[in-house]
């Protein structure tokens, strides 16, 4: 799924919302988030609070993703 996220938005050009369901634990939020997803729906065991809190932790990434396409040093 997040191959397929990310070739929605990269080649497809895809702008709409992608949302992750099923078995999705808070540890997998911040790769989702930047293969392309935008929503997840987490499992029930999961904190969502926790999962917040968990996509802030890094301030920047050294590759691009789905949503920022230059590397962090190419970047204005």
């Amino acid at each position: 799924a997040y191959s397929q996220a990310f070739m929605l938005r990269r080649r497809c050009g895809f702008q709409g919302d992608l949302r992750a369901t099923g078995d999705v634990l808070i540890d997998q939020l911040a790769h989702m988030q930047r293969s392309g997803f935008s929503s997840a729906v987490l499992r029930d065991d999961q904190d969502a609070a926790h999962g917040e809190k968990l996509l802030t932790h890094y301030k920047a990434f050294y590759q691009g993703d789905a949503a920022s396409r230059a590397p962090h040093f190419a970047r204005a």
